[in-house]
Formats: C-alpha cells, structure tokens, sequence
C-alpha cells in the first residue's frame, strides 16, 4: 500500500466525517498497523486473530463450534473446543481492559462482541470519521499483519476480504480529503495526498487530475504538465491507453493558465476511473 504522509492524513478534512472527531488514534484498540508483538495481557496470537474477527462480526453470536473451526481446522472438535476455551480466557482478560467488562459476551454455546457507536477500534473511524482514518495509509497499515497463517483457507480467505474492503474504505477516505484540501485551496497538502492516492493506484486519471490540480493551485504549473506527461507515458505503455478528453482539457487549461482549478474531480473523470482501474494485467 503506498505511503500517505502524516502531515496530509491529519491535514483539515473535518467536513467528511459529520462533524465527529476523534482527538487522536491514542487509546483505540490498533487493529490496523505493523505487527509488534501482542498487547498484554495477550498470550496467544490466534487470541488477536479472534478478537480482530469478533470487531469486525461485531454486534451478534457465533457459535462456539464454528470458532473453533474456523482458527483450527485439522484438530478434532473436541480438541479445538478445548484451545478455544484457553484462548477467550485469555482474550477475556484482555478485553475486560481495553473495551469495558461487559464487551466480550462469552456464554455456554456462543461468543460475540457487542458495543455501541463508540470509536473503540482504529477500524471504526472507517466508519464514523473516516477523514480521520487516514493516517493508517501513513503506516502502511495492514489488518490483522501477520496473521496470514494463523488458521485454515476459511480464515484466510475472511482476512483477505476484510483487507481489500477496509483498503477500500481507506482510499475513499483519502480521496475526499484530497478533495477538500483542492477545493480549500491547501495545494501543499493536497499535493502531498494526490500523489500517495497515485502512487496506489498509478493508472488512475483521477488522481492524476489531482496531482495536477494541486501543482497548478500551487503555481507550479510546469510540475503539473510534466506529472500529465509521465502519466500519458505510462498508460501508453503499460496499457496501451490514451488519456482521456477531460484530463486532455485539463491539462490545456493549465497550460494556457486558464480555467477554476480547485474544487472536486469532474465526473468525467470519476467514470475513467471505472475504466482504466478495472484494467486486469495479465
């Protein structure tokens, strides 16, 4: 995942989230993020796994049997019952201080994580106040990172899922924020935004447009052409694609140093998008 700096991740985006902020990630359980050993008083990483499962499946039961299941597939229901019993011992303490005594609900047949609307994980700005999630992209954040061969394909197969939406998630979040930071007028910042999103994506015109927008608000209208001419090569030559009319008129504009440059990407622009990111490389 590319970078996005702090500085732009923290940058002001408050609109996005309705008004709900967070003071900083301090505090929240860190789901996202380079692994760093488990958290005390954590014992066993399928202990982390499980509670990474549980906030995501947040808010309902699951069977015990099917836990099991799931985080070990090759033993005996019987024995992988018995290790699921030591881990939420363990995990029960855990969550017992880091989300209140009553969060992790373990009973005779099931297990849930139950809460309210309170930001309690990194994962919940996603949802809550997303232009404050940003900062995960800074870290190169991955969930759940080194969990890949805790358990079974079951499992992995959940994980992989759950990354690629929450990666979705944390994209559209940046992708506003850049937004606003071009239409406030804050080239630097938004420069700095526009060419992490480009970086993760490199074949998408609307963070090339961006990238554009934020060197020409800025005044530096030959880095905007010249980030146009490494696209134009790229897309020719990785993708045999043209670029399209609109970015085309754009860059026209800023050439002639004519034309509103901040503001959002143009629909346009949003449709090539779907276009050129839906692309598969073979």
């Amino acid at each position: 995942m590319a970078l996005v700096s702090e500085q732009a991740a923290h940058a002001g985006c408050e609109a996005s989230c309705g008004g709900v902020h967070v003071a900083t990630e301090r505090g929240l359980v860190q789901l996202m993020g380079a692994s760093q050993g488990l958290p005390a008083p954590l014992i066993y990483r399928k202990g982390w796994a499980l509670l990474g499962y549980l906030a995501v499946e947040s808010n309902r039961k699951h069977s015990r049997i099917a836990l099991a299941a799931l985080l070990w597939p090759s033993l005996s229901e019987t024995s992988a019952l018995t290790n699921l019993r030591q881990v939420l011992s363990n995990l029960n303490r855990y969550c017992s201080n880091a989300l209140g005594p009553d969060a992790l609900r373990i009973e005779r047949g099931s297990v849930g994580l139950f809460r309210d609307d309170q930001v309690r994980f990194d994962i919940d700005l996603l949802q809550l106040a997303p232009c404050q999630a940003v900062y995960m992209l800074a870290r190169q954040s991955c969930f759940l990172d080194g969990m890949d061969d805790i358990a079974g394909i079951d499992f992995h197969s959940w994980l992989e899922t759950t990354r690629q939406e929450l990666d979705g998630r944390l994209i559209d979040a940046a992708e506003k924020c850049c937004d606003e930071l071009l239409a406030s007028q804050q080239w630097e910042r938004a420069a700095m935004m526009a060419r992490s999103l480009s970086l993760h994506d490199p074949w998408n015109e609307a963070h090339a447009q961006r990238v554009m927008r934020a060197h020409a608000g800025g005044g530096m209208r030959a880095a905007a052409v010249k980030a146009y001419q490494r696209f134009e090569v790229m897309l020719r030559a990785e993708l045999g694609l043209d670029t399209s009319v609109e970015l085309r008129q754009l860059l026209a504009q800023i050439s002639n140093g004519v034309g509103a440059l901040a503001g959002e990407v143009t629909s346009g622009l949003r449709m090539e998008r779907g276009r050129i990111s839906g692309v598969v490389l073979g």
